[in-house]
């Protein structure tokens, strides 16, 4: 009986033993997944950020100078050059646009504007419809519809 006690004591320390081994390796391998999953997001991150810093976006605002006349700031929000700017709207209501030769601007900084001089006339609407399109840094083109309120 002892004799069979101290054998299942043996197995089971062996037991054990394999056990703790085969835990420590699976241990050792669930760490180098966390350092390398930890390592791709870094990475990811950082491709982001990347991307983040060379976007532009134009936007653009009404602004009420005198009684008709309002000018329309067009301004790049974003961290990249935007090139061949141009806004657009329905000027058939009401609507006189007077500086048709800036557009299209060839190439607008980040956080730079121009303006646009518009006069109203009986029948202006109180909004309007703005899209302004350009071409990021890497020649591809993006728009940006947007309402202002006159």
């Amino acid at each position: 009986m002892e004799i069979a006690a101290f054998v299942f004591s043996a197995v089971s320390l062996a037991l054990a033993m394999v056990s703790f081994f085969i835990s420590i390796k699976a241990q050792n391998l669930q760490n180098k997944v966390n350092e390398m999953d930890l390592r791709l997001k870094q990475y990811e991150l950082a491709e982001k950020e990347k991307e983040q810093e060379s976007v532009s976006c134009v936007e653009a605002s009404i602004i009420h100078e005198i009684k008709n006349k309002f000018k329309i700031r067009v301004w790049n929000s974003g961290n990249a050059i935007a090139k061949n700017v141009v806004a657009s709207w329905d000027n058939s209501n009401g609507i006189i646009f007077l500086d048709k030769e800036k557009m299209p601007f060839e190439a607008l900084e980040p956080q730079k504007s121009f303006e646009l001089t518009i006069n109203t006339y009986n029948g202006a609407p109180s909004k309007l419809c703005i899209k302004t399109e350009w071409e990021d840094e890497n020649g591809e083109k993006k728009e940006k519809t947007q309402w202002c309120d006159m």
